[in-house]
C-alpha cells in the first residue's frame, strides 16, 4: 500500500510554474502535480525532498529498476509505476480509456525515472535545441530531431526519448513538460489529431527546438 498524501489543492498549485500551466496540452494541472511530486521521491535525496514536502523518499533501487525496463508493459509491472498510479487523481484512472491510460502513464514513468535533475519550464525540446558548448551546434542534431517527431511505435518512442534526455546529459527538462509530450504522442497515436495545429506534437516540438537553436545559429550572419 502506498503511504501517499494526497497535496492540498494550493499546493498542487505552487508545484508547476505559470508557464507550465500554459504549456499544458495533454496533462490536466492535477496529473502534472502529481507526477511532479511522485519524481521528487523517486529522485530527490530524503534531505531535499524534506524541503518540499512531508512525504517520504520510495525506496531505493525502485528508480533503478524502472530504468532496467524496455517497455511500457514491463514498467507496469514495477513499484515505482504503482507508486505514480496511486497519486494520479482518480477521475484519471477512473476512465472509459482506463487500458490506455495505463499504458500512457507506465510510458510517462519509464521515460521520466531517467530524469537526475529537472529544471522548471524547459521543454525537452527547446533543451535538445540548445548550443552544445560553444560549437554552433544543438545537444541533439536536426536529423535525429527529425527521427524524434517521426516515431511509429511506443518502442522506438521510448528508445529515443531515452537517447534524447541522454544527449541532454539527463537533466535540465521539466518533468511534467516531458510528460505532457509523452501523453501527446499516446494520443495522436491513438488518431486523435487536435483541430488545433498548434497543439500537435510536431509543431511544439519543432516551435521550441528552433526557438532554442535560433538563439546562436544566426550570430554570424
Amino acid at each position: 500500500m502506498s503511504d501517499v498524501e494526497t497535496p492540498e489543492t494550493a499546493e498542487k498549485e505552487e508545484l508547476l510554474t505559470e508557464a507550465e500551466k500554459k504549456a499544458l496540452i495533454a496533462l490536466r494541472r492535477d496529473e502534472a502535480a502529481a507526477l511532479r511530486r511522485w519524481w521528487q521521491r523517486l529522485t530527490l535525496t530524503p534531505h531535499e525532498l524534506e524541503k518540499l514536502t512531508k512525504q517520504r523518499s520510495l525506496p531505493r533501487g525502485v528508480r533503478a529498476v524502472l530504468r532496467r525496463c524496455d517497455s511500457a508493459e514491463a514498467a507496469m509491472l514495477t513499484q515505482g509505476f504503482r507508486e505514480l498510479w496511486a497519486m494520479l487523481p482518480e477521475s484519471t484512472k477512473q476512465t472509459d480509456y482506463r487500458d490506455e491510460q495505463l499504458q500512457v502513464w507506465s510510458c510517462i514513468a519509464l521515460v521520466a525515472a531517467e530524469l537526475r535533475k529537472e529544471e522548471s519550464g524547459v521543454s525537452l525540446a527547446k533543451r535538445l535545441g540548445q548550443q552544445k558548448e560553444q560549437t554552433g551546434k544543438p545537444l541533439m542534431s536536426e536529423l535525429r530531431f527529425q527521427q524524434l517527431l517521426s516515431c511509429r511505435t511506443p518502442e522506438e518512442f521510448i528508445q529515443r526519448l531515452r537517447r534524447a534526455l541522454a544527449l541532454a546529459d539527463k537533466k535540465g527538462v521539466s518533468v511534467v513538460l516531458l510528460a505532457s509530450v509523452i501523453a501527446l504522442w499516446w494520443r495522436e497515436h491513438r488518431g486523435r489529431l487536435s483541430a488545433k495545429p498548434t497543439q500537435r506534437l510536431g509543431f511544439v516540438l519543432a516551435n521550441d527546438y528552433f526557438a532554442a537553436t535560433s538563439g546562436y545559429s544566426h550570430r554570424k550572419d
